[in-house]
């Protein structure tokens, strides 16, 4: 039967037809409604933890076979592969080494449940965030010195402070500065990211990377999963176990009573991005019980905001914790003045003002209302650093700020944030993508995943969303640039910006709260789908066009 012209599908290469084509606008659906919710474990297989090829099986060779018959001390290691030849009948017979290719197998499954973007070294780490070289001195040395002492009394080491208080770079710079046998796993919870906010990922994450940075443990992980495939998708406290502390202890009576524990570090920053309150508790009292064992042989970074529940759950266990509150360190001001003085001294060279500007009164009065937080001399300096604007004109509008509330300890921050929002030229474009942001990282914490798969492309979906293209989406944010970050997707440089959009008494005309936020998303993300659909059916060569230009990529 002839095919109509107007059935895509003859413009397709018949080779190709069967292949997945990314098409424009619905994986974006797909990733709204999907929810990210641990994979289901095939009951059928017995090896793994997600459906995958049935793995090979080792040959049965026939009662009658004469192979190898009388034959002695015959080993046959490695993944050897011989045929069976008897009358007519051919058997390919393999024999592999078993804890190598299962090893390989459930660790590739475990993926699955591993938070990659986690990772200290991830793409999706900013890699600006980290201490401005000669500041916060004084907090690195005493977490090297604890660091360099693994037979120190104390088994956590908890840095805490507000919002701004330089914590992640903290935590990125101290496990920048080890290698793997000191620092032997990380997990970076980051809440708009819905891989990085979901407690349940922390230990599976954790073992993935223990199990390349000791190998002697990996088999032991192993056979954990070996047993127990399912592991991931049970509960916390099941997963440190089987994951984690048994696979240590059965590693312990294996090893020479006359080896000694470096005792590594493993690094959990942002405790409170994790958006269940419960499973932060949970998992921070396995982990205290965890250190009370004399042989277990890690200890703990975490840094978090010193939230009470937080600190409930780690004064169960407040002998074993060394605190640091970076909001009482006597050297934050001074290490805020450093970092000024610097970064506006790289701005006067780059455009060629003069070398005394802007003076020492002016870096002063910021350190002051800086109290402490990194981050309004950050946001500042990326203010008057912006290249499209005059660095003294910049700096003028900052001085002149005047809070309403000098009560408030984010009066300054708010100022200035609301002053840029205000300086931008396309307020109504602003708004629709500000809600954009914000209802995506509220589905985040609901478990929809929100951020892209490798592959996606965020700035894509961002442009369809707002009905415009790529380079008019970059150029209308240009100047938001203080605020956001562009790579690897548009998203907010700090959490106290999203924090300052969800408050209305902070942030006023550019309030957003979490509902409202995610009903605008929502409506833009079905409002994309309809023009779609219908750009499909009016031009079905132009749709398969496009669904190819994607394919090939």
């Amino acid at each position: 039967m002839e095919q109509s012209n107007n059935d895509p599908q003859h413009l397709i290469h018949p080779r190709n037809r069967n292949k997945r084509c990314k098409v424009p606008m619905l994986h974006i659906f797909r990733r709204f409604c999907h929810r990210k919710a641990m994979p289901r474990v095939p009951s059928t297989n017995a090896m793994g933890l997600v459906a995958l090829p049935s793995e090979p099986q080792i040959a049965q060779l026939p009662v009658q076979s004469q192979m190898f018959q009388s034959a002695q001390n015959v080993d046959i290691g490695g993944n050897a592969k011989f045929m069976n030849i008897t009358g007519d009948n051919v058997t390919n017979v393999v024999n592999y080494d078993g804890t190598q290719a299962h090893g390989l197998d459930s660790l590739e499954e475990m993926k699955s449940f591993v938070s990659f973007t986690a990772q200290v070294d991830s793409s999706a780490q900013d890699p600006e965030r980290i201490c401005h070289p000669g500041t916060r001195q004084n907090v690195l040395r005493r977490m090297k010195d604890w660091f360099d002492d693994p037979s120190s009394a104390e088994r956590i080491f908890w840095v805490h402070g507000p919002a701004g208080a330089g914590k992640s770079a903290i935590a990125q710079t101290i496990a920048k500065s080890y290698d793997r046998q000191k620092v032997a796993a990380t997990f970076f919870f980051f809440r708009s990211d819905a891989s990085r906010n979901d407690g349940n990922r922390l230990f599976p994450t954790l073992a993935y990377q223990l199990a390349f940075s000791i190998p002697a443990i990996k088999n032991h992980i192993v056979q954990s999963l070996h047993e127990r495939p399912d592991l991931p998708t049970k509960s916390v406290e099941t997963q440190f176990e089987h994951l984690i502390a048994l696979p240590f202890r059965s590693l312990c009576e294996a090893a020479s009573a006359q080896s000694s524990p470096l005792a590594p570090v493993i690094i959990i920053d942002g405790v409170d991005e994790c958006t269940d309150e419960k499973l932060q508790q949970r998992f921070l009292k396995i982990i205290g019980n965890a250190v009370k064992d004399s042989s277990f042989p890690f200890r703990f970074l975490i840094c978090s905001r010193p939230e009470a529940h937080i600190e409930d759950a780690l004064n169960t266990f407040k002998t074993l914790i060394l605190p640091i509150d970076l909001a009482k360190l006597d050297d934050a001001n001074r290490d805020i003045e450093k970092y000024l003085v610097e970064q506006f001294s790289c701005i006067a060279s780059n455009r060629g003002l003069d070398p005394a500007w802007p003076g020492e009164d002016v870096i002063e009065n910021i350190v002051y209302k800086s109290s402490g937080n990194f981050i309004l001399a950050s946001v500042v300096i990326k203010v008057v650093g912006d290249e499209d604007s005059m660095p003294e004109d910049q700096l003028a509008i900052i001085l002149n700020l005047k809070p309403p509330d000098r009560m408030s300890p984010f009066a300054v921050l708010d100022e200035l944030y609301l002053e840029i929002l205000r300086r931008q030229v396309y307020q109504d474009f602003l708004k629709t993508f500000l809600a954009i942001l914000v209802g995506r990282t509220a589905l985040s914490v609901l478990g929809a995943q929100t951020t892209p798969n490798p592959g996606d492309d965020l700035h894509e979906d961002d442009a369809k969303l707002m009905n415009v293209s790529e380079k008019e989406l970059h150029t209308k944010l240009r100047r938001m640039r203080s605020l956001l970050i562009f790579e690897p997707h548009i998203d907010v440089h700090h959490r106290s910006f999203l924090d300052f959009l969800n408050e209305l008494s902070r942030s006023g005309d550019y309030h957003i709260s979490k509902q409202a936020g995610t009903k605008r998303y929502v409506e833009l993300v079905v409002d994309s789908i309809v023009r779609y659909v219908s750009m499909v059916t009016q031009n079905p060569n132009q749709y398969v066009r496009v669904c190819l230009s994607k394919h090939q990529q």
